[in-house]
């Protein structure tokens, strides 16, 4: 990382701590606002629901923001808003409060991943930028991989003290961007004049859309893959044995991306990137098969490797499509259309816990199967008509 300039070496940082700040409440959030607000679990589900999706709608004109205005000052905005945000859910008693705090976090999480895109896709040529995309991923898994463990451990001598933490380190990571400057790469005049004109750009760009409704497809395979696998084990297995499968599972894929993925990154190349994203899409489906047919631990652990293989081709690959896409003047709007997808993860539970409770059990992996095979379709033939675009 040293070999980066300081803009890039403290975003990778910052990228790190917000993480670490949100992932550390992870694990708790659930239970805290159960606690807190006297909800059930489904009232729950649906209130952190109704925040992500709100916060990606409001990541949209987000990125349109970030095409405008300073991308760092808005990032440690983002920052204080995180901040702030945790620290006051430890004083929220009301349900609007609740509601209005989890959707300014969530929404500041949203804008500070799509901003630090964007600076990134300014600073760095285009033969380094899958390498850095790579290695903000493992970044983001290192966090993922520690954090949530140590917030249950600090949670049991004070259950606020994790919400409290979150807001420090958000808080703390301002200061590293503070003084460094971000030189604006796009001149003025070529800054898009409105929202609604921004809007019809985004809207007629075909490969966009259909790139991000296959962004979208695959995101209902492996944004939230924890949580339909965690389904699957509990309607399957004892809970004992998928606490004991789950760990495993975890432990695997955080081994495998932080071990790999910037191994992986630096072979991804912008001319080849719909054949990494076909092959990613084959290990996603062949990984799912194999957790239909796992009949041990060793075939669970094995089939999420080639599962995590196909997550660490797509992440960077998907990342980087945008980026050869995307106009200078409109880097964040179109990471902020890209960001949609994010509301497949929000699909994945419901779509699977429909198919678990109607269907045998393994159906629901063959159901993803094919969402994946159709999401990876889609993205291909954007990539073959962005190439065609090119070409004439």
């Amino acid at each position: 990382m040293a070999t980066y300039s300081l803009v890039i070496r403290r975003l990778m940082i910052c990228s790190l701590t917000i993480v670490l700040s949100r992932a550390i409440t992870s694990p708790l959030l659930t239970l805290f606002l159960s606690q807190k607000l006297g909800l059930d679990q489904q009232d729950v589900g649906l209130l952190l629901g109704i925040a992500v999706f709100l916060a990606t709608l409001l990541a949209l004109y987000g990125g349109y923001i970030l095409d405008r205005l300073d991308k760092r000052r808005l990032l440690i905005l983002t920052m204080l808003s995180s901040g702030i945000g945790f620290v006051l859910l430890t004083f929220a008693h009301n349900l609007y409060l609740t509601t209005a705090i989890l959707v300014i976090t969530e929404t500041a999480s949203a804008l500070f991943l799509i901003g630090s895109k964007a600076i990134i896709s300014e600073q760095l040529p285009m033969s380094q930028r899958a390498k850095v995309f790579s290695l903000r991923y493992t970044l983001t898994n290192i966090g993922y991989a520690t954090a949530p463990m140590l917030g249950v451990v600090i949670a049991g001598y004070q259950p606020l003290a994790p919400f409290l933490i979150a807001g420090a380190i958000a808080l703390f990571s301002t200061l590293l961007m503070r003084g460094v400057a971000v030189a604006p790469v796009v001149a003025a005049a070529l800054r898009p004049q409105s929202f609604l004109t921004t809007l019809v750009t985004l809207k007629n760009d075909r490969t966009l859309i259909m790139f991000t409704c296959g962004c979208l497809l695959s995101t209902i395979v492996h944004g939230r893959f924890t949580l339909y696998l965690s389904q699957y084990l509990l309607v399957t297995e004892d809970t004992r044995t998928t606490l004991d499968t789950m760990a495993a599972l975890l432990a695997c894929n955080a081994i495998s991306v932080i071990l790999l993925q910037y191994q992986i990154g630096r072979f991804l190349k912008r001319e080849h990137l719909r054949r990494w994203i076909a092959v990613g899409t084959g290990l996603f489906v062949l990984g799912l098969i194999g957790f239909s047919l796992a009949d041990s631990l060793t075939g669970w652990c094995l089939a999420m490797f080639v599962f995590t293989l196909g997550e660490m081709i797509i992440y960077p690959a998907e990342f980087l499509f945008i980026d050869t896409l995307a106009p200078e003047e409109l880097r964040g709007s179109y990471y902020g259309a890209q960001n949609l997808a994010a509301l497949g993860g929000a699909l994945s539970p419901v779509i699977c816990g429909y198919l678990l409770v109607h269907t045998p059990a393994p159906t629901m992996f063959y159901a993803l199967s094919a969402l994946a095979a159709l999401g990876g379709m889609l993205c291909y033939m954007s990539g073959r008509q962005q190439r065609t675009t090119v070409q004439k």
